[in-house]
């Protein structure tokens, strides 16, 4: 058996070889309140013969995690989704297909079993915000049959401290399916066992700095006999309380409705629940009735600073005259309730409170965006199934650098929020350790790029957190970090930031860069 340290930012795949410098020492930075990370590969271990890995001392609540190997059947393409016949992206990290290390499975530290010769697993190490800044040495112990090695790893805790996840914290949503909570588990649906792997699904999230949730419209509201929306109060208020009870705060009210028929260029919008047109009288009779009852529950649990509400996604200019009638109408029956819609379309000023536009379409519009802020609007940002190319996004092709400095590009920018649509949204076909790249049900002959829809996975006994999960958290951690220093000397955050983000499309790809400007910032912190 040998064993060697890597950067938890550094992708490993099946063909990993330590070669000839083992690293065998690791320095690491943290604020409080963070977690501290490392991976740790093995070479020449012995299939069924367990693993045992120990930290002296023991930190408290540390926790090992098998990485697990992915499928990566496409690359993703230079605009976006994946790339066509005759196109080659120059901007991933391999060519597919191949493997990598993208699954976390928690597992117990005094032993799991080797399953390949090659082995890959993942320490973390949680700090309390109460810790006390200063340095630690632990001693990484790997015990494989009768062979031993043992790694050394010096902790150096800040003085920073890091706001915990919530109503203050960066505003983050990834949209989930809480149907693949149940069938990916073998559980009935809205069972007691349910709720209770919502919950952890909910935890897991909220590890990950999440501190908004969505609740489709669908899976609140039913239609009665005479086809009038008839909300399901008891359901939506036990779900706000097993997100609230996780730590996250703000409310997503799902869609109203969607393009009619589904068509991308569609000049119209249904109603989700009832196909109704939107802005025909029987439309607007279905939005009286959704929001009404919505206000009701609003109003009664005090949820007033924490609703926010989706009219329809991704309108554009085919659809911006409808999308304006639609919104108003929404407005009319939820006063005072903020808009948030992904949307690229400028011509919708005044619609929306809270834009939305993919990161290229932020960047191409900056000064545009900026107005908006200027005046009063809130404005974040979304990736997806684009963008490609250089751009930022957390596709398994990209370097893990990408997802960290999402948070920092959201702080040099000084954006409001982030959205993702894929957290586990797995399609009926779709096996997320053998399948991450499938086809575009939304029409279409391109595919979706591999883990577009998806950065956490269904393990054994409930959702396995990523790799790449874990990297957009230390970009959310800096960018709490980054906006700090903002306040207190902004010509010093900015260059501390600058060898790292220029723009969502020109940054550096070098961990360590990332590193020492880490360590910077958090030093900059604690003096």
């Amino acid at each position: 058996m040998r064993c060697s340290l890597h950067d938890s930012l550094v992708w490993l795949y099946p063909d990993s070889e330590i070669g000839a410098r083992t690293r065998t020492k690791v320095a690491l930075d943290v604020a409080r309140g963070g977690i501290a990370a490392i991976t740790v590969l093995v070479n020449d271990a012995s299939p069924g013969v367990p693993l045992k890995v120990t930290l002296t001392p023991a930190p408290r609540e540390w926790k090992v995690y098998r990485l697990v190997d992915v499928a990566v059947e496409k690359n993703t393409g230079i605009v976006c989704f994946c790339e066509p016949e005759g196109e080659v992206n120059p901007d991933v990290v391999r060519r597919a297909p191949y493997r990598t290390y993208d699954a976390m499975e928690p597992v117990a530290a005094a032993g799991f079993k080797a399953t390949a010769a090659t082995q890959v697993f993942r320490i973390h190490v949680p700090v309390k915000r109460t810790a006390k800044p200063g340095e630690q040495q632990m001693v990484c112990t790997v015990t494989h049959g009768d062979a031993t090695a043992e790694l050394k790893i010096d902790l150096t805790v800040h003085a920073a401290r890091l706001p915990p996840a919530g109503a203050a914290s960066f505003p983050y949503t990834n949209w989930y399916s809480v149907d693949n909570m149940a069938e990916r588990h073998g559980l009935k649906p809205w069972s007691e066992a349910h709720w209770r792997m919502i919950r952890r699904y909910a935890d897991l999230m909220y590890q990950g700095r999440q501190n908004t949730f969505w609740i489709p419209l669908s899976q609140i509201f039913t239609l009665d006999e005479k086809g009038v929306p008839v909300l399901d109060r008891a359901r939506l208020r036990r779900w706000v309380r097993t997100f609230t009870e996780a730590g996250l705060h703000y409310i997503e009210g799902g869609h109203f409705g969607g393009r009619t028929g589904r068509a991308w260029e569609a000049p119209t919008f249904s109603i989700g629940l009832s196909q109704s047109l939107a802005t025909s009288p029987e439309g607007n009779a279905d939005i009286a009735a959704i929001a009404g009852q919505l206000m009701e529950e609003i109003d009664r649990n005090d949820w007033w600073d924490r609703w926010i509400q989706h009219v329809a996604d991704e309108p554009i200019a085919a659809n911006a005259a409808d999308y304006r009638i639609f919104v108003g109408m929404v407005r009319k029956y939820m006063p005072g309730v903020p808009i948030l819609d992904a949307t690229m379309q400028e011509s919708l000023v005044g619609s929306v409170d809270m834009w939305c536009p993919q990161v290229q379409s932020y960047q191409q519009n900056c000064e545009r965006f900026e107005h908006m802020q200027e005046l009063g609007d809130a404005v974040w940002t979304y990736t997806c199934c684009c963008p490609g190319g250089p751009w930022l996004n957390r596709l398994l092709d990209m370097e893990l650098l990408r997802p960290v400095l999402i948070g920092w590009a959201s702080a040099l920018f000084r954006l409001d929020g982030f959205l993702h649509w894929g957290f586990n949204q797995y399609q009926k076909q779709q096996d997320p350790f053998e399948m991450n790249v499938i086809p575009n049900w939304g029409g279409g002959s391109n595919s979706l790029p591999p883990g577009d829809t998806h950065i956490v996975y269904p393990g054994t006994s409930g959702p396995w957190s990523s790799v790449r999960f874990e990297a957009h958290r230390e970009g959310l951690e800096d960018y709490e970090l980054l906006r700090q220093l903002q306040e207190r000397d902004p010509k010093k955050a900015q260059s501390l930031m600058q060898p790292v983000i220029r723009a969502f499309d020109d940054y550096t790809k070098d961990a360590t860069v990332l590193r020492k400007a880490r360590r910077k910032l958090l030093l900059a912190l604690g003096s």
